[in-house]
């Protein structure tokens, strides 16, 4: 209310209204008043520094069961800052309760104190507030879409998403608590302090005027500003935002529609569907509801204009005393007044239209965070369990039995189809195809079932470039450049990309980056290269190193590899890969993907029914367009592994591991990654995956066999599964305890108690004191073992005994020969198989 005009229209009246001001009456009004201002403060107190601390045991929670990243855990000294400020602030600014009795002056300056601070607060949100979770918040995003995006431009456009989301929610809550400080908490301070310097000139103590300027002062209350609002002011507003049917519909709609079209349509690479879901629902949702939320504010703006500008007479309530003692109400009419409090505003709850913006609101915040959940989840390796697996190299009707039942356990854990091959002297001993193609339709995995194998198609790039080295078309030691229309330049160093070989793209030691830095297509669906935007590419990516220096995982350096073939040879990649490579191994069901004529197998999101699709167009056919089935990749693995439609020379070309510039070897061959691991020894392996497939293929050459093993969900990836079926399918006379990877992780005992360096061990479900292994003594083993392990001695010797033993140079065999001491003092031999599985449960028994 303004105060002029009521001073003007009080004094006008005063010669003709008689009116005994009662200021005891009025004082109990201000202390009242007071008292209510403070209660305001007190629960927003509460509200605040409660709910951040109840957040922090929360917020562990939640990071603990996702889990979520290290940047989750930054809001926790948020938390801790605003509950801290708040509770300090308390402290140094107590809000003082007012007994009775006290002068009117005494109200009205306590009054303006805790005003005073409060405008303080509100002024300064930004640095005791707001700051100390829009940080957090902002570094979280970022890390969360990082791990999420493969390439700069997703994370660029969904960083940003989420972070201008922050930064518009915060300049809201900002502005809101700045309106407050203008429209309430300002005119009620400058009130108070015309209030109080009336009070104290004492020669207008007497005069009504400044009576009233105490009640015009206490007109307004406040009911927000940071505060917290009572429940009739909370539904005034809502209900004054959201009208009407239309103005919710206005914002319904196009949430619902950008909800389905993120659903139907989602963008590959950009996420999980759930995750695309809601950001296609929220960005159109936070569009309409700025919309009709800032309609809303120029309505009433306009509104609240044309009641300051009308000439109706003002009312007020004062309370008084009549001449018979009698508390009395004199109302002087103002239709302003009753404006400010209609019956919509004083309603507890909002109207229907208001409650469903309300609950879609909540709803769409708390998917939002769900969402924010599925894109971390999704960019995080789940860890596979893999069941026990015993030798299985046999294959017999048994050991395939087993195998079958093996395999199954991983689709019944999630994956949505596995199928598998191994390979042993050039002959395929198993293949196995379990689970759904496709899971809408029904569809059965089988042995001609085509996957997508996305980087196992760099190991059939390699076999292309090796055998077009073997007829003369190219020179693997010739730099590509040479291969390469005129003027085409490498790298933004032209003259180092000039020297970059065919061999180096091959064996991942050309220096160029990993990924593809743009677009290189227009299609989708299929791979149709546009040479220009791959040129233009080159020409401005920054090698990570030297060629030939360093081994760098390059899908860019395979994809300009197949290019160069395909301009050599005059032919498109994908004829060359059916004339060279299909036609020779009669591969039928393996093709590059360059029409939409090729069906693999429906891709879905990791071991989920959620359907997944990907993005051609930032991809190379060369470095990961092949599509096959388990039966082709059977053929493709027993042709590497014994020279018979490719000559020893082609192989050795592959299989030779590629040397550096300083006389090393890379981890890499042509297409292969070279690997030594215990129990197989040498061990080339491609591996390939994206967020709708993978697969794995390995062989041991020194013990002739193979695996490979793939899968139409995005993980978690299969190695883990290929790598366990490759060692147990080696002979056990075959395989290797020590290797230069390491030492076999197996034992001959299921159990180990210890009575000092006495070991107690279980071998057969009995227990008996070990008193030899391969007749070394125990005493003897335990000494080496402390001067070794030290403290961990007895760890070492009960999960690690390969280990333990090969270091004092009694390197064991499969079988060892145990001296056991019963109960009775007896002591037998008994020879036992080490296995992996014995010593998991020595693991388990150790375990406190």
């Amino acid at each position: 209310m303004n105060l002029e005009k009521f001073q003007q229209a009080w004094k006008a009246d005063a010669d003709q209204t008689c009116v005994t001001i009662d200021v005891d009456l009025l004082s109990r009004e201000v202390q009242r008043d007071q008292q209510n201002f403070r209660s305001t403060i007190f629960w927003r107190d509460v509200r605040e520094a409660g709910g951040s601390l109840i957040l922090i045991p929360i917020w562990f929670t939640m990071g603990f069961v996702v889990p979520l990243p290290w940047t989750w855990y930054l809001c926790v000294p948020g938390f801790l800052w605003v509950a801290t400020f708040i509770l300090v602030d308390r402290q140094r600014h107590p809000q003082r309760p007012s007994g009775p009795g006290q002068p009117l002056g005494f109200y009205a300056k306590e009054s303006l104190v805790q005003v005073d601070h409060q405008i303080w607060l509100l002024r300064n949100v930004v640095w005791w507030y707001l700051l100390p979770y829009a940080i957090p918040a902002m570094a979280f995003f970022l890390h969360v879409t990082w791990q999420a995006q493969t390439n700069w431009w997703n994370f660029l456009l969904l960083g940003g998403f989420f972070n201008l989301f922050l930064v518009v929610l915060h300049w809201v809550i900002y502005r809101v608590n700045q309106n407050a400080i203008r429209t309430q908490l300002e005119p009620r301070r400058q009130d108070l302090l015309k209030l109080v310097a009336s009070l104290e000139d004492d020669a207008n103590s007497e005069d009504g005027g400044d009576i009233m300027e105490l009640v015009a002062a206490l007109a307004v209350p406040i009911h927000d500003a940071g505060l917290s609002p009572g429940w009739e002011r909370w539904a005034a507003t809502w209900n004054r935002l959201i009208p009407s049917w239309g103005a919710a519909a206005t914002i319904m709609v196009p949430t619902m529609i950008g909800g389905c079209c993120g659903f139907l349509y989602p963008t590959p690479d950009m996420g999980p569907a759930f995750f695309q879901t809601v950001v296609a629902a929220v960005i159109p949702f936070e569009i309409a509801f700025g919309c009709v939320w800032l309609r809303s504010y120029v309505k009433q703006k306009r509104s609240t204009l044309s009641r300051d500008d009308a000439n109706s007479p003002l009312s007020v309530t004062v309370l008084a005393r009549s001449s018979n003692e009698t508390l009395t109400r004199l109302d002087m009419t103002e239709s302003t007044l009753a404006a400010t409090h209609s019956p919509a505003e004083l309603k507890r709850l909002p109207e229907a239209p208001a409650i469903v913006i309300i609950v879609l609101t909540l709803f769409i915040g708390t998917m939002a965070i769900f969402a924010v959940f599925a894109c971390v989840a999704e960019s995080k390796e789940t860890p596979l369990t893999i069941p026990a697996l015993s030798d299985v190299s046999a294959f017999n009707s048994d050991d395939v039995s087993r195998l079958d039942t093996w395999m199954q356990k991983f689709v019944d854990g999630g994956y949505p189809s596995l199928s598998a091959v191994v390979v042993r002297d050039g002959e395929v001993v198993y293949r196995g195809a379990f689970g759904l193609a496709n899971i809408k339709a029904d569809t059965k995995a089988t042995l001609h079932t085509q996957y997508n194998v996305a980087s196992v198609t760099k190991a059939f790039t390699a076999l292309l470039a090796a055998i077009l080295h073997d007829h003369g078309v190219i020179d693997l030691d010739q730099p590509v450049a040479k291969y390469l229309p005129t003027g085409v330049t490498i790298s933004k160093t032209p003259d180092v990309g000039a020297t970059i070989t065919l061999r180096q793209l091959a064996s991942h030691t050309s220096g160029l980056p990993r990924g593809v830095p743009g677009r290189v297509q227009s299609v989708e669906g299929w791979y149709e290269l546009e040479p220009p935007l791959l040129y233009d590419h080159l020409s401005n990516v920054q090698l990570e190193s030297k060629p030939g220096v360093a081994e760098e995982y390059s899908n860019l350096g395979f994809g300009l590899l197949g290019h160069a073939l395909e301009l050599a040879a005059d032919k498109p990649l994908d004829q060359l890969m059916q004339e060279l490579v299909c036609d020779p191994l009669k591969l039928e069901q393996t093709a590059i993907q360059a029409d939409d004529t090729l069906r693999p197998a429906t891709g879905y999101a990791e071991r989920s029914r959620i359907e997944k699709t990907h993005s051609f167009q930032q991809r190379l056919a060369a470095s990961g367009g092949l599509v096959t089935s388990i039966e082709d990749l059977g053929k493709f693995l027993a042709a590497q592994m014994k020279p018979s439609v490719f000559s020893p020379e082609i192989l050795a070309q592959l299989h030779t591991q590629t040397k550096l510039s300083d006389g090393s070897t890379s981890g890499t061959s042509l297409g292969w990654s070279v690997r030594s691991r215990p129990l197989i020894g040498r061990l080339l392996k491609k591996n390939g995956g994206r967020n709708n497939c993978s697969a794995w293929m390995g062989f041991a050459p020194e013990q002739g066999v193979g695996v490979a093993i793939v899968t139409n969900c995005g993980g978690p990836d299969v190695d883990p599964i290929g790598y366990r079926l490759l060692e147990q399918s080696i002979p056990l006379s075959q395989r290797k305890l020590v290797t230069s990877a390491g030492f076999a992780k197996v034992a001959p005992y299921t159990g180990v108690r210890w009575e000092q360096d006495q070991p107690t061990v279980c071998v057969r479900g009995q227990w008996a004191k070990l008193v030899s292994v391969n007749d070394v003594p125990i005493a003897g083993i335990m000494d080496f073992a402390k001067r070794e392990y030290k403290e961990k001695a007895q760890k070492r010797f009960a999960e690690d005994l390969v280990e333990v033993l090969s270091k004092m140079g009694h390197q064991p065999d499969w079988m060892v020969t145990l001296e056991l001491k019963a109960e009775n003092g007896q002591v037998e031999r008994s020879q036992v198989l080490m296995t992996a599985e014995n010593r998991k449960h020595v693991r388990r028994s150790l375990r406190p």
